[in-house]
């Protein structure tokens, strides 16, 4: 008889996984330990995850979605380039700081090849809207023609080096402050200022 996975006790799995991936570190936290964790047996672990690394690359993939369909929700086509690019900017680091545990994992594995190149490639599949932006942007004339790449590795960086002031400075006055100037430095890296048509708008000074 095939036993019914159930998506609650996934989610928990996942959870418990997460919790104890951020507090001990993804190489030195066990299977048993998270099963322990989440209320059940290993073997039932198995069940849903085969192995640690399928686990890992679950967490990448649900913490993509999630982020994902939040800054889905706040982005509307009527925005500018401006205002659509500063919506996944601030969106972004508020998701991360109410979802510390996802932004701290995420610091963990990148770039530690932890993680297999098509879960990559899959989880960038959830950063559309931000494609979406970048060739908006192009085809008005309101960014530079640089890679795609660039400007996403850059941005990420820029988030990155604000959620890490934050961590030193947990002042929530300052919040709203520093995550304006972050963004301030990284649109006007990438803001065109020349050949701009006529009719541009005011918000993408």
């Amino acid at each position: 008889m095939v036993r019914k996975l159930m998506p609650d006790k996934r989610e928990k799995l996942l959870s418990s996984a997460l919790t104890l991936f951020v507090e001990q570190g993804v190489q030195h936290t066990s299977t048993a330990e998270i099963a322990r964790k989440a209320g059940t047996a290993a073997g039932t672990l198995f069940l849903y995850f085969p192995t640690k690394q399928a686990l890992i690359h679950a967490l990448v993939l649900k913490i993509a979605l999630e982020q994902s369909q939040y800054l889905k929700s706040l982005l509307l086509p009527s925005l500018s380039v401006r205002d659509t690019f500063y919506t996944i900017w601030s969106g972004s680091i508020h998701w991360f700081i109410e979802n510390m545990e996802a932004y701290r994992y995420n610091q963990q594995i990148r770039d530690s090849g932890l993680v297999d190149e098509s879960v990559v490639e899959e989880s960038g599949q959830y950063l559309d809207y931000f494609y979406t932006a970048i060739q908006k942007g192009l085809n008005e004339g309101r960014i530079k023609p640089y890679p795609l790449e660039m400007i996403g590795r850059i941005l990420y960086q820029d988030i990155v080096a604000v959620m890490n002031i934050f961590a030193t400075q947990p002042d929530l006055a300052i919040q709203d402050e520093y995550i304006q100037m972050g963004f301030d430095i990284f649109w006007d890296g990438i803001k065109r200022t020349d050949d701009l048509p006529v009719s541009r708008n005011k918000n993408d000074k």
